[in-house]
């Protein structure tokens, strides 16, 4: 009885929780700046099914008996406060180094996230409009729109009359108002196929009616001005929709340097390799992610593909938000193509995609009926507007900025896309060239101002990057400070450069580069034997950030290839310093990577005798040999010869528990020239220590050439 009257309470607070919730949104669709209040230690299981559509305030459940008196409603107290675990109050909670996790992770810094204050805006409205709702509650606005018909015909997008709204499990459409469905009949529809689903009446009833909405409608619509005329022309020239130019405020506010905490970028929102696969430069010079014109041509490619893999343009722009890899997952699972259908399924499409496309046609409607929504008389910003340049490469914006007399802002506003301000460096022959916009009108002076100057700057020239450079290695192989290369090249103190990148270094020090490994160089093998009669071999150090991927790409090897001669796990990263050992095509171009050549380098194979007596003599120590005798401890042995029982457990690869019998033979290290070193020497490592002489070559027949000899035991 006790477990029934609680499962019975706990229907009761729910219910209660639910048409707070749904009164929250019906009364005021912002939120409020108020505390919101305490959310429940732990959210409510979602259903199995999509729930039913149930009344405003749904009845607890009839499973149980019902007490003879209903529990009260209690008053909902202030949030409690949240204790600090070990800080005492008022002390600031310290921040993570970023720069010192991307030095431990070994990879590169990330872009700056940039936010628009109108997208953030519109995305805390999303959760106050569309609340998830808890089961067997069915929050949100009602309105009075025609039911689907039994058999739905075709429908018709572009006639002004709204096609028929299916139900929505999450919103109640029961009832409405004769108004409400009047007035969006009286609306201009836009050249996309919007379809008036709950949903999208809603973002229209919030840029209508609430203030926040409103303010938000106003910014955009102003901002419009900017860029929406050029982009629409695109997107018609392509024959595309010219109001998808509205996913694209969606995605940035039409912002061209925002970026996303996930590294997208710019008008379009494109992901870096993305933007690569679609004909973007995307490098620490230029990304034309930034630049409204190149980024809208990748865009008007993408959303052509979308649409011919779908043939639809919900799933199109579904696809541009969530993947069409995930996309076409959802459909196979729940074996329909139809965006609003998925919507409705437990887990048929992300959250933020449900919103996504109700959010571009709400856009597209208020913007195709601005007097409805109140912009009609609101003056739009100045569409873009600029020349363009024939500029050297390498040429610094401040000096295009003399010669059009305006200040070095103005170019770079204009040119959000050449990162570092200047004109991309190119280590191509001959004079080299790019366009830079400047302001409209000043073309012709600033072309003739070019002409006139000297050579762009005569004390420096452009070098590209190796695999298995960085900075400091390229500062010193030009003999110049690596500060002053930074500053020229505005390097970040924890960037790491890909291989082809293009720096400019001085002239002067050009010559002093020094070719090669570094004399003594000192290079470690594994024990397994590889000969190929047609391959040579040459050796590569890792520097951080290195992948398997990118360094078997640059010495066209295979991926297995690299892993088999060099013992290396596929699952673990490379760690920076570590030299692999690759076979190469003897005329095999490595100009893009620097390599050590086997003629330059001291080559060591791991665990033999010269592999220790070299590191060990770093040290100023000697690998000895020496027996056990009656009661002798590895501890005892240690304190003998000065090592610790860590240490000779390590060498000697033994627990310090396990019993030594006398003529055990264990190795120690001790001081060079001492008089033990000069006692004993060490033997090789026993036969079962070292892996097999020869293994077989990759991708061929094992070599008829023997492995190395045995190691024999010094002395």
């Amino acid at each position: 009885m006790r477990g029934a009257r609680a499962s019975v309470l706990l229907a009761a607070i729910l219910s209660l929780a639910a048409s707070a919730r749904a009164q929250e949104v019906i009364t005021d669709p912002a939120p409020k700046p108020a505390a919101p209040a305490p959310k429940p230690a732990a959210p409510a299981p979602k259903p199995a099914a999509p729930a039913p559509k149930a009344a405003p305030v749904p009845k607890p459940a009839a499973a149980a008996p019902v007490p003879a008196k209903p529990a009260a409603p209690k008053k909902k107290g202030k949030a409690p406060k949240r204790p600090a675990a070990s800080l005492p109050p008022g002390t600031p909670a310290p921040t993570p180094n970023e720069a010192a996790r991307r030095r431990i992770a070994a990879t590169g810094g990330a872009a700056v996230e940039k936010k628009d204050p109108e997208l953030e805006a519109l995305k805390a409205a999303d959760r106050v409009l569309f609340p998830k709702p808890l089961p067997g509650s069915a929050p949100g606005f009602s309105w009075d729109l025609p039911k689907p018909a039994a058999a739905p015909g075709p429908r018709v997008h572009a006639s002004g009359v709204p096609p028929a709204v299916a139900e929505d499990p999450g919103l109640d459409d029961s009832a409405g108002t004769g108004s409400d469905a009047e007035w969006i009949r009286s609306l201009n529809m836009p050249d996309l196929p919007v379809r008036l689903e709950s949903r999208v009446i809603r973002y229209l009833k919030f840029y209508r009616d609430n203030p926040k909405g409103k303010a938000i409608a106003r910014v955009w619509a102003k901002k419009s001005g900017r860029y929406v005329a050029f982009l629409k022309a695109e997107l018609t020239r392509a024959g595309l929709p010219s109001d998808l130019v509205w996913l694209s405020l969606i995605e940035s506010g039409h912002n061209p340097t925002i970026v996303s905490p996930a590294g997208a970028a710019g008008l379009w929102q494109f992901m870096p390799e993305a933007g690569r696969l679609y004909g973007l430069n995307v490098d620490r010079w230029v990304d034309e992610r930034y630049d409204p014109k190149r980024a809208t041509d990748a865009a008007v490619l993408y959303l052509s593909d979308l649409y011919r893999r779908f043939g639809s343009w919900e799933l199109a722009m579904a696809a541009y938000n969530m993947g069409y890899g995930g996309l076409s997952k959802a459909i196979r699972k729940f074996n329909t193509n139809d965006y609003w259908e998925l919507c409705r399924y437990e887990a048929g499409i992300p959250w933020e995609t449900t919103l996504y496309v109700p959010k571009i046609f709400a856009v597209a409607l208020v913007m195709a009926n601005k007097k409805a929504f109140g912009l009609a008389d609101l003056a739009v910003d100045p569409a873009e507007s600029f020349d363009t340049v024939i500029a050297k490469a390498g040429l610094p914006l401040e000096k295009i900025a003399e010669v059009a007399q305006v200040p070095t802002s103005t170019l770079e506003a204009l040119n959000p896309h050449l990162l570092l301000g200047r004109v991309p460096p190119s280590a191509g022959k001959g004079a080299q060239r790019a366009t830079v916009r400047v302001p409209a009108g000043k073309a012709q002076a600033v072309t003739a101002g070019l002409a006139q100057l000297p050579e762009v700057e005569p004390e420096v020239e452009p070098v590209v990057v190796r695999l298995g450079d960085d900075p400091a290695k390229i500062a010193s192989q030009r003999g110049i400070d690596r500060t002053a290369l930074a500053k020229l090249n505005k390097l970040r103190d924890d960037e790491s450069l890909d291989a082809g990148t293009v720096l400019l270094v001085p002239k002067r020090a050009a010559a002093a580069a020094p070719a090669g490994a570094s004399a003594g160089e000192v290079v470690v093998i594994s024990p397994r034997e590889f000969r190929y009669a047609d391959k040579k071999r040459v050796f590569y150090r890792v520097q951080g950030g290195d992948t398997l991927e990118r360094i078997a790409r640059v010495f066209t090897v295979s991926q297995s290839e690299v892993l088999a001669w060099n013992v290396l796990d596929p699952g673990a990263r490379l760690v920076s310093g570590m030299v692999l050992t690759l076979w190469v095509q003897p005329r095999a171009d490595l100009s893009g990577a620097r390599v050590l050549d086997e003629r330059e380098v001291k080559v060591l194979v791991a665990g033999t005798p010269d592999f220790f007596e070299h590191f060990e003599g770093l040290n100023g120590k000697k690998r000895i040999t020496v027996e056990a005798k009656t009661g002798d401890t590895l501890a005892s042995l240690g304190r003998r010869y000065g090592m610790s029982v860590g240490w000779m457990e390590r060498i000697n690869r033994r627990s310090r528990q396990k019993k030594l019998e006398p003529g055990d033979k264990l190795v120690v290290y001790v001081a060079a020239g001492s008089a033990s070193a000069k006692a004993a020497p060490a033997p090789a490592p026993a036969e079962a220590e070292l892996p097999a002489a020869t293994e077989p070559t990759p991708g061929g027949a094992p070599s008829a050439e023997p492995g190395p000899p045995e190691p024999a035991a010094e002395g």
